[in-house]
């Protein structure tokens, strides 16, 4: 292409020299020459870059599909894999066991299921004393009191016993003394100790014969007699409580008792 613009531009030189004797027309005809020769090249570098760029095309194709044939007997999953899908790349991580133990359980408290005559007998028990101006004593009883009741509800019956035997022995005046007595009375009855808990509800009818658990007292130690296989004193009980009850539920519960006792052989 070089010796082809040298041509044109000796001759746009002689046409120079000889403008003279060169006719307008001839050198019109010069210039549309060398600007259909100039269009021509322009194609022709168009057309080499064209072919320039295809050619790398192929050759990358090229290299690719023998990069891919050498990779499948390799990898054959590899194949089945969508284009332009990245496999993600996992890491193995080995987790060590915590070193502390978990706590170990307590085997020596005895659990027992209470029976629905103390859940009962608890919630009919005198509500703790509450409130802003209450002296801390008497937060301390509550807390105390509250404490034996747990346990008996949650089956500790021989600490909720020890408990409540305790509180009524501290506390001899408070309101919920002989519930104490008459609670930890169901509970060692719950331990199938109805000697011990005929003592507790003896105590109840000799220090709180006014209480509100009297006759509740006496209908749980007739109880106490009958396992206990002393009948006569069962029944001296049950009439006790329908002579110095009359007309009350216990007094109707004593007469029921005693009639079952009567026709019992």
């Amino acid at each position: 292409m070089r010796p082809l613009l040298a041509s044109v531009l000796l001759v746009l030189c002689g046409s120079g020299c000889a403008s003279d004797a060169a006719s307008k027309a001839e050198v019109r005809t010069l210039q549309a020459s060398v600007k259909q020769l100039q269009d021509e090249n322009l194609k022709l570098v168009a057309r080499v870059e064209s072919l320039e760029t295809e050619r790398a095309v192929l050759r990358a194709g090229a290299t690719s599909a023998t990069a891919s044939a050498v990779a499948a007997p390799a990898a054959p999953a590899s194949a089945a894999t969508p284009a332009g899908t990245e496999i993600p790349t996992l890491a193995v991580v080995k987790l060590k066991p915590r070193a502390d133990r978990a706590p170990p359980l307590d085997v020596h408290t005895p659990v027992t299921e209470p029976d629905a005559e103390l859940i009962s007998a608890l919630s009919r028990s005198s509500s703790p004393s509450s409130g802003v101006d209450a002296p801390a004593d008497a937060i301390q009883l509550d807390a105390e009191f509250s404490q034996a009741s747990e346990a008996l509800r949650t089956g500790n019956l021989s600490g909720g016993v020890e408990k409540m035997k305790r509180f009524a022995d501290a506390h001899p005046r408070d309101a919920r003394a002989d519930d104490a007595l008459y609670l930890a009375a169901l509970g060692e009855l719950g331990q199938d100790e109805p000697a011990r808990a005929a003592k507790l509800l003896e105590s109840i009818l000799q220090r709180y014969p006014a209480g509100d658990v009297v006759q509740q007292a006496m209908l749980k130690l007739a109880d106490c007699r009958l396992r206990m296989k002393q009948a006569p004193e069962a029944r001296a009980l049950l009439a006790r409580v329908v002579t110095s009850f009359p007309g009350t539920p216990a007094a109707t519960e004593a007469e029921a008792r005693l009639a079952r006792i009567s026709r019992a052989p």
